[in-house]
């Protein structure tokens, strides 16, 4: 039985503004599935959904999608709604202790279930100060990967420096791209060290 995926967060992971419809999780698993790779994949991506909300829905539908036998990995990328400001209070919608306090408890949890992968929440690319918000909170998420082995997939940094990325979430609305941003950031997961590390991990798991 091949493995399940299950990629787990906010509109970058529903893959929010491709107008292919695939956004990078489509991406990504398309070419692992063109590589021989034979997986299952759910996309379980919300838009506006910040760790706090994640973190409420993900074990359940997790669940009901597991099968009897064979294993199970779960793909992590969130923080990007946490950092944007609350209309009302004008304070980010999640703090940056509670936003670890969530993201902790996740991967934890997440970790009996079967091997965890976390990609970095791409840079808001329309607003410097939730940018730089994320950037503090990206860092922290990652020591905590570091602290629970669990790899890790900076993204924030390339895309920031990417033109087609920024042009296409500028001209959208202010935070994703279209289907060239969404491909490049496939590039860099599929590019990174981590991911056929990670799929060979599944795969161990499965055996």
């Amino acid at each position: 039985m091949s493995p399940r995926i299950f990629f787990i967060g906010d509109s970058f992971i529903n893959g929010t503004g491709d107008p292919s419809g695939l956004g990078w999780v489509g991406r990504v698993c398309a070419q692992a599935m063109a590589d021989g790779t034979a997986l299952t994949c759910y996309n379980l991506g919300v838009r506006g959904d910040t760790t706090q909300l994640i973190h409420q829905r993900w074990p359940p539908e997790v669940q009901c999608r597991l099968a009897a036998t064979g294993s199970a990995g779960l793909v992590f990328s969130f923080g990007a709604n946490d950092v944007n400001l609350d209309e009302h209070t004008g304070q980010p919608r999640v703090s940056l202790t509670d936003s670890l306090a969530y993201a902790q408890t996740m991967l934890c949890q997440a970790q009996k279930f079967g091997p965890v992968l976390l990609v970095e929440s791409p840079p808001i690319a329309a607003d410097s100060a939730a940018n730089q918000r994320l950037i503090t909170l990206n860092q922290q998420v990652m020591n905590l990967c570091n602290t629970l082995t669990i790899p890790y997939i900076q993204t924030g940094e390339a895309l920031r420096k990417n033109s087609v990325w920024c042009a296409e979430a500028i001209a959208n609305d202010g935070a994703h791209p279209r289907d060239q941003g969404y491909a490049a950031l496939a590039n860099i997961i599929l590019s990174s060290h981590q991911w056929p590390q990670w799929l060979q991990q599944l795969y161990r798991v499965e055996v």
